[in-house]
């Protein structure tokens, strides 16, 4: 089982505590985060020595910026919003290095996190690193199949909240209509080789996906973590003495 947290926090420091607590991916969101490029390399570096890879979601899918995020050290750049097979082979193609795309040689610094030499990261980089596209929007189930086929693409992730909130409903995805989006994208995703991933931001949702089969679960955002666990701390401290919740 592979487990994930998202963070939208601008902090390399978070990111190192949370890439040595256990997670298996930190994913450094700067689409739903103020986290510039150069913060985003820093928390990057802070998880060298972890077990746990390190994902950059992009703002867009922007050649310009999926290079940078790449040039961070970033093993996975995870582009939302693609609903066609163009816009896929765009995401693509600038994450790859000439012949199979349009990414410019320079790196300088990935070479770091992945605790190499620049030639030899150059040379490994085509192959290890990965393009994920959000599937968060009708377009996209309807054009699924051929984004699907485009060739070095690295996952598929349909995305539940955001999906809803694009079908119409934005009292979540629990509507019928989304869950059967949901579960349509989830199968095809998995037909075609891809790891199955999920987002649970609920204990129950985490559940569900479980139960489903999903073995790679993103289980939430810093957001939701930070608060909970102060929140549970305080509680503690509100109750009786030798009494625990």
């Amino acid at each position: 089982m592979t487990f994930g947290i998202g963070l939208t926090s601008p902090s390399p420091e978070l990111a190192q505590i949370c890439a040595h607590a256990g997670f298996d991916i930190v994913m450094i969101d700067m689409e739903h985060g103020p986290i510039s490029i150069e913060t985003a390399h820093r928390m990057v570096a802070a998880m060298v020595g972890s077990k746990a890879e390190p994902w950059l979601r992009v703002t867009h899918n922007d050649a310009a910026q999926i290079k940078l995020a790449l040039d961070t050290g970033a093993r996975n750049v995870v582009v939302p919003m693609v609903t066609t097979r163009a816009e896929c082979e765009t995401a693509v193609a600038a994450a790859k290095y000439p012949p199979q795309g349009i990414r410019g040689w320079g790196p300088f610094r990935p070479q770091y996190a992945w605790q190499t030499n620049m030639f030899d990261y150059a040379r490994r980089a085509n192959a290890e690193t990965r393009v994920t596209v959000l599937i968060e929007h009708p377009r996209a189930i309807e054009n699924l199949d051929a984004i699907l086929d485009v060739p070095g693409l690295g996952g598929a992730l349909a995305v539940p909240f955001d999906l809803a909130v694009n079908m119409g409903y934005a009292d979540g995805p629990a509507h019928p209509e989304v869950q059967k989006a949901l579960a349509l994208a989830s199968a095809k995703i998995a037909r075609k080789g891809f790891a199955p991933m999920s987002f649970a931001v609920t204990p129950q949702q985490a559940r569900l996906a479980l139960a489903q089969g999903v073995k790679f679960l993103f289980l939430g955002f810093d957001t939701m973590f930070v608060p909970a666990a102060l929140q549970g701390y305080i509680a503690q401290l509100a109750l009786p003495a030798g009494r625990a919740a």
